[in-house]
């Protein structure tokens, strides 16, 4: 265990710790690397079931399909205020985001 100096406050900390103890600069250690240069690490747990694929997907339209409906309704003359068309945008979007991902789990899981 060495002693370094923090970049930012100058402070002697250890090279073991995470950030600097006086500033909670983070530290560089010497052997770290960016995280853009980090590889992706399998998943070590069982792949999802086709049930568990279909259930997702089933949830991801049923969200979308909700979000659709929910935009709809804000979009008429009485419509509602800003935090209801908020989250009506927020449901539409959720359920396009799920509704992705599910497909290409679905995609991925034929490979």
């Amino acid at each position: 265990m060495a002693i370094i100096h923090c970049s930012e406050c100058g402070r002697a900390v250890s090279d073991q710790a995470a950030c600097c103890i006086g500033c909670g600069a983070p530290l560089a250690a010497a052997g770290s690397r960016s995280a853009f240069e980090l590889e992706p690490r399998r998943s070590i747990g069982p792949p999802p079931s086709p049930s568990q694929l279909r259930w997702r997907l089933a949830f991801a339209c049923l969200t979308l399909v909700l979000g659709v409906i929910a935009a709809d309704a804000v979009s008429r003359p009485p419509g509602g205020g800003r935090i209801v068309s908020t989250l009506a945008a927020l449901l539409l979007i959720s359920g396009l985001c799920w509704f992705i991902v599910a497909m290409v789990q679905n995609v991925q899981s034929r490979k």
